[in-house]
């Protein structure tokens, strides 16, 4: 038994020596990860609930996450924190999300190695991360995102198009890689993102087109060579100034008022709002959006109603929507009806949400006077 163990360890050593790159970024992850949970524990003084948490998901940490460098959209567009880009890979939101990418990880990251070695994975890896952060600023995907997959769909992008259009050396290396098995995984990995909402579906697309596209371009010779990197370098930078500004998008507008807000900045948040209401008028979420942003700027108050009632009718049992029409109640001074429908959230609420918690806390000591519930 020993003896099987022990060979088992010099196997995984072994592994790692080869494949040094993705044994360090292994490592980084997870002790990235480890430093997200303790600081959330630290800073909220409840480290068995960060803890419960942590396996599935870390609501309660939002500003954690952002602290350590999680990609907050909005304070890229605002703050100019675009170093986010790069941070945001190396940061997970559980550690089942953790697991998973580092099990994807090692799947593609020993061939890269293997394939090209450990600097040229390195840079690929990372290039291919940046921009999956990057095509999540472009479809104003979610307030927060976090995850290595992004460079890890790009490692698997470059090496589908080794297998299939490399040269004799590099299909050689590759040739135990199944480019059918390789393609049906991501066609499925693609299928789940288009249907789980929580999946960085434009981070997996930005990553693992930038993979294939940067393999290519290296398959390429001479002036046919020069001519893709300057047409892809053209692209990319076309893409970024979009990404900088994607006013198309309602939920770009959201975000950025949400910051605005978080910055006491609430005329600029509002007409940030009322833009994403006009690009996308009736639509539940960003009609909540805008109720509950109202109701932290403590203006028009019985407009912020209506909002968030034509949210309700689309989704009566969303705890969100619940919450917001309760916290607008608070803030008008309607308190007992403000904390039943606070209940009524919190009991919605698959898990413990602090914001809601935070509003049950506060509902009696934040109402303003009717006369200023309207701007001037």
């Amino acid at each position: 038994m020993n003896t099987g163990v022990e060979g088992e360890s010099r196997a995984w050593q072994s592994r790692a020596r080869a494949a040094w790159f993705t044994a360090g970024l292994t490592v980084v992850c997870v002790l990235a990860f480890a430093t997200t949970v303790g600081a959330c524990a630290w800073s909220t003084g409840q480290p068995g609930r960060v803890a419960l948490e942590s396996l599935y998901g870390l609501g309660s940490c939002r500003t954690t996450m952002e602290n350590v460098g999680a990609l907050a959209l909005a304070r890229v567009w605002v703050d100019g924190e675009w170093w986010r880009v790069v941070t945001t890979g190396l940061l997970h939101g559980s550690w089942i999300h953790l697991a998973l990418n580092i099990w994807s990880l090692w799947s593609v990251g020993e061939w890269a190695e293997r394939t090209w070695g450990a600097g040229r994975t390195a840079a690929l890896f990372f290039a291919t991360s940046i921009a999956g952060g990057i095509g999540s600023l472009v479809w104003a995907e979610a307030p927060v995102v976090v995850g290595a997959s992004a460079g890890i769909l790009g490692l698997a992008g470059a090496l589908l198009v080794g297998r299939l259009l490399g040269d004799s050396v590099t299909r050689e290396k590759l040739a135990a890689v199944s480019p059918i098995g390789l393609g049906v995984t991501l066609v499925v990995l693609f299928v789940v993102g288009a249907i789980v909402p929580v999946i960085a579906q434009a981070g997996h697309v930005g990553g693992f087109t930038l993979g294939c596209l940067a393999c290519w371009a290296g398959l390429q010779r001479g002036w046919l060579r020069l001519g893709v990197v300057l047409v892809l370098t053209v692209a990319a930078n076309e893409v970024v100034q979009i990404a900088a500004q994607p006013d198309a998008r309602p939920q770009y507008h959201e975000f950025v008022g949400f910051r605005l807000l978080e910055l006491d900045r609430a005329d600029e948040a509002l007409v940030a709002m009322e833009r994403a209401l006009e690009l996308a008028p009736g639509d539940a979420q960003i009609s909540n959006a805008v109720a509950y942003g109202l109701a932290l700027a403590g203006r028009d108050l019985a407009r912020a109603d209506e909002l968030v009632d034509v949210a309700l009718r689309d989704d009566p049992e969303n705890g969100n929507y619940v919450d917001t029409k309760g916290w607008i109640a608070c803030r008008r001074g309607d308190v007992e009806a403000g904390r039943v429908l606070l209940e009524q959230a919190e009991a919605l609420s698959d898990v413990p949400v602090e914001e809601i918690e935070g509003h049950l806390r506060d509902c009696a000591s934040v109402g303003v006077p009717r006369e200023t519930t309207s701007p001037p």
